[in-house]
Parts: C-alpha cells; structure tokens; sequence
C-alpha cells in the first residue's frame, strides 16, 4: 500500500507528508487504514474539518483525478474498501470516549484535535439561548440610535443583547462596521456599571480602518452619549491575534479555561477570517458573563486554515426564529420578522441577523447588483451586466493579446503616477495611506504574467526607466513612496502577514525606513534590513485584501483555469471597491468558469447541533 500511495503522491494526489504521516500510525497489513489516513491528512489540508465517510468512495476519488489503476492496484483497492465498517477496531481510531489520533463522530472521520476545537464551539452554541430582560429601556435606547429605516441594525442590536454569542452578516455596504459603534453605545446605556469592551479584526488593515470609521463616528454623534458613558468606550481597535497574545509559531494563547479573558464585551470583525481553531480558542477563554458580537460576510472567502466556521453558523439563517423570540422582536421594533415557509424553527435563528439595506452603493449601482449576481452565481445576468456597459463604475476588459496586456501595464502605471505625484506636494503619512489606499491592483494568483510578482516587477521597472518617481531620492532599488506587503509574521516588530507600509525618508539621518500604520492607530518605522519576508504592494492577491477596501479597483484574472478561482474569490474581489471595478482577463470564460465554482469545506457542525 506504501507503494501505491507513493504513486498518488507522484501523481500530485496527496502530499508527501500525507504519506508520512500514515506510515507513523499504521502498519503494512492494515492497507484500508493507511491510506484513509493518508487521504484524511490530506483532506484536512484543504480545509475541511471532517471526512464523511458516507461519501468517501477510493474508486471514484482516483477516477476523477484521472489517475489509471493496475489490475493489481485494482483487486488491492477491492480488498481495502471491505473494511470500511471495521474502522472502530484499530486501536488508533475512537468515538471520543477515550484520546485516540482519530475519532468517529456521524460517520465522519476526525483528527482528534479538530474533533476537540469542534467540540468547544458545539458546547458553547447549544448553552447560546436567549434571555429577554425587560421592553421599555430596550425600546427607548434603540429608537435614539436608530431611525425607521435601519429595522434590520435595530434587530441586530436587540439580538447582540440578548445572547452570549450573536452574529450579524450583510454584504458589503450593509453598515457592519458602522453598527459597531451603536452597538457599543447601547451597550453602555443598558448597563449602569462600567463595562471593559474589546474591538478586534482578523487582519490590522481591518482594525486600522475600523478604529477611523468608530472614532469618525463618535466625534460626529458626541451628543448621543454624555461625558461619564465616553470613558466605557473603546477608541482603538486591534487584531485577535494580539489581544489573545496567540503566539505566532505554536499558535496557543495566553489565556486558557483557568486564566479568562476579562472582558465585558467582545466585538469581532471580518469574522469569516476566523478558522476553526481560533474560534474554539476565543469561545474557551471567554468568561461566563462576557458576550461576543461576530460579525461579517459569509459569502467571502474562507480562512486559510481548516474550517469555514462563521458560514457553517450563517447556515442557520433558512430556520424560522423560535415563536417566542419572534414576538419579543415585535414589542421592541414593531416589525414582525419574516417566516420562511415549510421550514420549522430552531434557537440558533434566534442569536443571527442579516443586514439588508446597502449603505454604500445606490440602488443602481453596477458594482452592487454585479455583487448580487456573482453572490447568486447568476453567469448569463453577470455576462449581460459586464458587456452591455450600462454602468460606470465597472468595466470588463478583454486582454487577447500582448498589444493589450501592454495596454493593461501602462494603465495601471498612470494609476500610479498620481499617487507619485501627490508625495511631491503632500508629506503628512496619514494622508498618504490614504491616497495609496484609493487604489488597489488584485491578482487572483501570484506567479505568471497576470501574478502579483510579474506586474509589481514590470509597473517597478516603468517607474524607474521612465522617471514616474520624480528623480525622487534612491537607494539599492529602494525609494521614497516604494509600498510593500508583509508576508510573514514578525511578533518582535510587531508586524503581520497582510500588513502594508510606505517608504519614506527619515531626515533626520537622511535615511530610507518603511512606516506602517498599526492596529493602535500608531505609526511604526522599521530599517530596510531588518523587514521580515515581503513583496510589492502596487498589486496583491485577492486573499491579501480581506478586510480592506478601495475606492477604484482593478482585478486580474490569470489566462489559465485552477482550482483557487472560485466564487467567493470573485465575489470577495469585486466588494473591495466602493467606486470602480476594472476586470481584466485573457479569456471570458474562465471569469465565468470562477463564477460557479463555489468553495465546499465539509463539516459536521451542523448535524451534530441538529441531533442534540
């Protein structure tokens, strides 16, 4: 079997630490077992949470790889699938009673420790019921903040209050991050007793965007909360990472079931970022009193690590709220909630709400309903919205050949002379993350000529040859303005894979160092030489970008199909823009081949709440 497998991995199949990892636990004569071993190390490694068992089938595995089959290796596979029901017999698989490497649960086959985060999050949300204190303070406290028109924030609200665990999802523009702020509002109103509140993003691009959006907010609405109230809010926003103190390499936190996390209320955004482990790890180390708000957008993309745990929980949105809920909603907000026909109710409805009404785009905006489209899978509407031009803020261009990926280059490099040209006037650093942020290329890949490493080389080669930098000061290829990403964590500088900064000259020893604007809302300068791993910024990838947003965008689309262009790459790409999309692709075809490929992470949450 050791063989047969190392032909799989020859083959690209699996991994060759898949391979190894199988040969650790089993031995040669259990054939069936190492290779479900194998092939569930490798399943894992694609972010799924489980194997279903039901639906693991060798023969029709290796056929859709394309791979051909020896008489020998046929009759062998014959052999092996006879043993699927004696699983439970090895020694190294359990039912959870006892620590095994594997574990069994509704027929599906876990990795002890993810069976033990899934767990964790499957306690914590069958104890999430509601509590529904009194109506008149609710009632009160929401009509100040909220107008007729905001039903759907109201609900959210109302919802965050009366659960331990709550979660608010909408597109794009749906007001997430701006509910944040009457959400800690009221927060602070209902309670009569100082409160601790935490804000956190997955990524410090979000909690940097997220700290300006809260403070703009409450410098503008400072009348809706008195003097005393101002001292409970929390004026800065930080990543998970470092208010958990995670560590970067073993990943474990310095909080635990015995040394909680002290914290009154705890508000995470961009949540569908968060994996399956860190999401058992925040819900472990929560205190008994605290109360977590997750919000995001389950149509985007999911973590890069195993699970798709803030979708898996949306899924309990096709429910109908619990009856009594229902009518608790009603004496608060006057709106009767929607029931869905022929499907019954379940309390988990209870603690999720949807924002519907979109904030940020009209009602006829291209890049909203092109959203909508791709979120629907909808390929003839989207094929009809992108080459009818009926709108102005996208557009789809088609690069056929080198005259128009040419075309393309120079495009993006006029983008970039404006923001060269505004570092000649303006120097204040705030300012100009600004700019730069107003535009963003985003690759779906990053190699080959429509990676992230080509067009960063040749939009950096046209500045350099054509004087766009403005006989700017230079060094060893480095110069004022030059941007990069950071693509491996460095917890000593404090700085993190996504993290962006900007060349500038230190006149005081008339030295080059690159400034990044941190999640506290302050700026950090680091030497040249002592950066951790990093690549230009005038292009990044689409996954990169999670949690970060653009006036005027420009999406590049590789000239060959693979499996990473899918839906909610799409989809993740074209609602990073508030103004302009620009869709550049060699074919159309592959646009359209993404646009129905959908990401399936299979998981066993689910089940296992509904069978409780």
């Amino acid at each position: 079997m050791y063989y047969f497998l190392k032909k799989l991995y020859k083959n690209n199949f699996m991994r060759l630490i898949d391979l190894q990892f199988a040969y650790i636990l089993t031995s040669k004569n259990e054939p069936y077992l190492m290779f479900i071993v194998a092939y569930l190390s490798y399943f894992t490694s694609k972010g799924n949470v489980c194997l279903p068992l039901l639906r693991f089938n060798i023969k029709s595995i290796l056929k859709k790889k394309n791979i051909i089959l020896s008489k020998k290796e046929i009759e062998l596979i014959n052999n092996i699938t006879k043993q699927k029901k004696k699983l439970l017999y090895y020694s190294i698989i359990g039912n959870g009673d006892k620590v095994t490497p594997l574990v069994i649960q509704n027929n599906c086959l876990y990795l002890y420790r993810i069976w033990k985060a899934e767990n964790i999050i499957i306690k914590n949300l069958i104890n999430n019921y509601f509590i529904l204190p009194k109506k008149n303070n609710i009632k009160k406290t929401l009509n100040l903040l909220f107008n007729q028109n905001d039903i759907w924030q109201k609900i959210s609200v109302a919802i965050a209050f009366t659960h331990k665990i709550s979660i608010i999802t909408g597109s794009p523009g749906t007001g997430k991050t701006h509910i944040i702020a009457k959400l800690i509002i009221f927060f602070i109103k209902m309670y009569s007793i100082p409160l601790k509140i935490k804000i956190v993003a997955s990524t410090g691009k979000a909690a940097n965007r997220l700290t300006e959006s809260i403070n703009q907010y409450f410098i503008k609405n400072n009348f809706l909360i008195s003097k005393e109230e101002r001292k409970n809010i929390p004026y800065k926003a930080t990543t998970i990472h470092h208010l958990l103190k995670i560590n970067m390499y073993n990943k474990e936190t310095l909080y635990n079931i015995n040394n909680k996390l002290i914290v009154d209320l705890l508000i995470i955004d961009e949540a569908s970022m968060i994996d399956l482990n860190l999401m058992s790890i925040i819900l472990n180390i929560l205190s008994t009193n605290s109360k977590l708000i997750l919000l995001g957008d389950d149509n985007q993309l999911p973590p890069i690590e195993i699970g798709y745990i803030f979708k898996d929980l949306c899924n309990f949105k096709k429910f109908n709220f619990t009856k009594e809920y229902s009518k608790w909603l009603y004496d608060i907000t006057n709106y009767l909630v929607e029931k869905k026909n022929n499907t019954q109710s379940f309390f988990l409805r209870n603690c999720i709400s949807l924002l519907k009404h979109n904030y940020r785009y009209e009602h006829n905006s291209g890049i909203s309903k092109l959203a909508i489209l791709i979120k629907e899978g909808n390929v003839k509407k989207t094929k009809e919205l992108l080459f009818n031009n009926k709108f102005n803020d996208v557009r789809y261009i088609n690069i056929y050949n080198e005259k128009k990926y040419k075309l393309m280059i120079m495009k993006f490099v006029l983008e970039y002379k404006k923001y060269f040209n505004y570092l000649i006037k303006y120097s204040n650093i705030h300012d100009i993350f600004n700019y730069f942020n107003k535009y963003q290329i985003l690759c779906a890949i990053k190699h080959g000529l429509f990676g992230t490493k080509e067009i960063n080389a040749q939009l950096e080669n046209e500045f350099l040859e054509n004087n766009i930098l403005n006989n700017t000061y230079k060094e060893n290829n480095w110069y004022i303005g030059r941007p990069i990403i950071i693509t491996q964590n460095n917890s000593f500088l404090n700085l993190y894979n996504g993290d962006i900064g900007i060349t500038f000259l230190d006149k005081l020893d008339n030295e080059l160092k690159i400034k990044f604007n941190l999640s506290n809302g302050k700026y950090h300068n680091v030497l040249i030489n002592n950066l951790p791993k990093y690549d230009l910024a005038y292009a990044i990838t689409v996954h990169k970008s999670q949690g970060s947003e653009f006036n005027n965008t420009s999406l590049v689309l590789p000239n060959k199909y693979s499996s990473i262009l899918t839906r909610e790459l799409i989809y993740t790409a074209i609602t990073r823009s508030k103004s302009k999309i620009s869709i550049y692709s060699s074919n159309n075809s592959i646009l359209f081949k993404s646009i129905k490929s959908k990401i399936v992470r299979f998981s066993n949450l689910e089940n296992r709440i509904l069978q409780i």
